[in-house]
C-alpha cells in the first residue's frame, strides 16, 4: 500500500477545520495523546490508511533505538513537500524532543508508511521557517505547540525524510 500524499497547499473545508479544532480542545488532546496513539497503528493496517481517528492523516514511523538498537514504531502525521515526507517533532508542546527524534539523530536510515527513507533534520532556518507554516496548514495545533515550547526554549525540529 502506498503511502498517501499529503498536499499541505490544498483547501480544506469546514468539517476540517471543525476537526482540528476539537484536536486542539483539552479533550481532544486527550484522546490523541491517550486513544489515537494506540488505535491509529491498527486503523492503519486495517484500512491501509484510509481511516484515522483524527483530521490529519498520519503513519508509522519505524526506527531504530536510539540506545537499544531495537526497532521502535510510533504513529505520525506528516505532510509531503515535492517527494519527500515532513515530519514535526513536536512532542505536543512537551519541554523535551520525542524519542524517536533521537532514533532518526542517532540511525537516519527508517521506514515511514512501509516506504524506505533516509532522514534529514531540517536547520536552514528560512527552510524551517517555510516548513512550519505548511506544518500549521496542515494541523493548527503546531502553532499551540510552538508557543508552550517557548518558554523553555526548545525549538520543535523538523525532520524531511528522503526516499531511498
Amino acid at each position: 500500500m502506498p503511502l498517501r500524499y499529503v498536499d499541505p497547499h490544498k483547501k480544506r473545508g469546514r468539517s476540517y477545520a471543525r476537526s482540528a479544532r476539537f484536536g486542539r480542545s483539552p479533550v481532544g488532546q486527550f484522546i490523541a495523546r491517550h486513544i489515537a496513539r494506540r488505535t491509529d497503528p491498527y486503523l492503519f493496517r486495517l484500512t491501509g490508511g484510509r481511516v484515522n481517528m483524527g483530521p490529519v492523516i498520519n503513519a508509522p514511523l519505524v526506527s531504530t533505538g536510539a540506545k537499544s538498537g531495537q526497532k521502535r514504531q510510533v504513529q505520525l502525521t506528516y505532510f509531503n513537500d515535492g517527494p519527500d515526507v515532513i515530519l514535526i517533532a513536536s512532542n505536543f508542546g512537551g519541554a523535551k524532543h520525542p524519542q524517536w527524534y533521537h532514533n532518526l539523530k542517532a540511525h537516519p536510515e527508517c521506514e515511514f508508511g512501509d516506504e524506505p527513507f533516509t532522514a534529514q533534520q531540517v536547520t536552514d532556518p528560512d527552510e524551517y521557517a517555510r516548513l512550519f507554516s505548511l506544518a500549521e496548514r496542515i494541523y493548527p495545533g503546531y502553532r499551540d505547540y510552538r508557543a508552550k515550547t517557548a518558554p523553555t526554549g526548545r525549538t520543535i525540529p523538523i525532520f524531511r525524510l528522503v526516499p531511498r
